[in-house]
């Protein structure tokens, strides 16, 4: 779910009508109780979707594992192997154990929530991304592989690709499995897919309906 999207909803549904607005506009606004239900109900398919898409996307890096054992039994192709495989354990964990902290959705996106001078007290709430805990390996372990993780794993796909075009291969067969640039293929696509599964954070929405009750 985009930030734009959940702001649109929550701009329209959490409106409070002026002293200018009819009665009709008045009875069709939403009471605390449903304005907290919808904000729970975001949450939870925000979190649930981007759960579903994330297991989803790990076929991606995963499945290649399995096709390049066999070019661990040929001398040629085991040094390619070697450093591929590596590449995309890094990508999995990169978007399975490494998520972006969530989209922070603005004052400005909900600016019928509540008065101009009260939106000028309001500052954007600091957010960080919740990861996951990582199994066999320590706290600090984590930290030091999260820090680095990225990095290494692009230098690993410039190394392939670099070995890709030094054999003159065509694209295609570079993109396929024991190719040079199927590494870093998949290392774009799930930082991509990363950027764009980062969950809407909704604690600034609730400080605004919460601030709103006391206008």
């Amino acid at each position: 779910m985009s930030a734009q999207t959940a702001a649109t909803r929550l701009r329209r549904t959490f409106h409070y009508p002026s002293e200018s607005d009819d009665e009709d506009a008045v009875e069709a606004g939403m009471d605390e109780q449903d304005q907290a239900h919808l904000l729970t109900t975001l949450s939870t398919h925000d979190t649930h979707t981007t759960s579903t898409y994330t297991h989803l996307l790990l076929v991606l890096p995963l499945l290649p594992i399995l096709l390049y054992i066999p070019h661990f039994f040929r001398l040629s192709t085991l040094p390619a192997a070697g450093l591929a495989i590596p590449s995309l354990l890094a990508s999995a964990y990169t978007l399975y154990f490494l998520p972006l902290p969530p989209v922070q959705i603005s004052v400005s996106h909900v600016v019928d929530l509540q008065s101009p001078s009260a939106r000028s007290r309001t500052k954007p709430a600091e957010t960080k991304a919740e990861r996951p805990p990582v199994p066999y390996i320590s706290e600090a372990t984590a930290d030091l592989v999260a820090r680095y993780i990225v990095v290494a794993n692009g230098a690993l796909c410039a190394v392939l690709a670099i070995a890709e075009m030094l054999q003159g291969r065509s694209w295609g067969e570079g993109v396929t499995v024991g190719g040079g640039y199927l590494p870093g293929l998949v290392f774009t696509v799930v930082m991509f897919a990363r950027r764009e599964l980062r969950a809407v954070d909704m604690s600034e929405l609730e400080r605004l309906q919460y601030q709103s009750k006391g206008t």
